[in-house]
């Protein structure tokens, strides 16, 4: 699965805010991963991946009813999840992490990304791709901080690039 959710992060990073719908699809098989593991009601790794992908899937047709609604939803969930599981990923310590943090970021990233729309989904899924690509992959030359700055630069390019020459010229 770990192999999975780097393709994932790594879509999420260069892409993310580009296919509002891949996005949304990527944070739901990662919400059916960590539900699929965490709660422990599936055993095979194979009906794991099974259940990850029927949920970004899931996730993908309810984009396509209700894009907007979804994308916000997804940044809420993206936002908990970067709070939770990067400083994890990075070895800080995390004792300071409770549900309410987690709240409040998740919170705060749905309002951002309602209110000023493309920036800070740019933000929040290349954090996201940045935060899978770490927890799930080691190069023994790079310790995970190094990554997280290569990543996120690269990212944050990658975006506002893609953003930038994607809109029309209106001279």
């Amino acid at each position: 699965m770990s192999v999975i959710l780097v393709v994932i992060g790594f879509i999420l990073l260069v892409i993310g805010h580009q296919a509002s719908w891949l996005y949304v699809g990527g944070v739901t098989l990662l919400i059916g991963s960590l539900l699929a593991d965490q709660l422990n009601f599936v055993r095979k790794e194979l009906d794991m991946i099974v259940f990850s992908f029927t949920s970004g899937v899931l996730g993908v047709l309810l984009c396509a009813y209700l894009r907007k609604f979804m994308v916000i939803l997804a940044a809420l969930i993206s936002g908990g999840y970067i709070c939770y599981f990067l400083p994890k990923a990075l070895g800080w310590d995390t004792s300071w992490i409770n549900w309410v943090i987690i709240l409040l970021v998740g919170l705060a990233s749905a309002v951002m990304t309602l209110v000023w729309g493309v920036l800070p989904l740019i933000l929040i899924s290349t954090l996201l791709g940045t935060t899978l690509i770490i927890q799930n992959m080691r190069i023994a030359s790079v310790g995970p901080t190094g990554m997280f700055i290569v990543l996120t630069i690269f990212g944050l390019v990658a975006q506002w690039v893609l953003w930038r020459y994607s809109k029309p010229d209106t001279e």
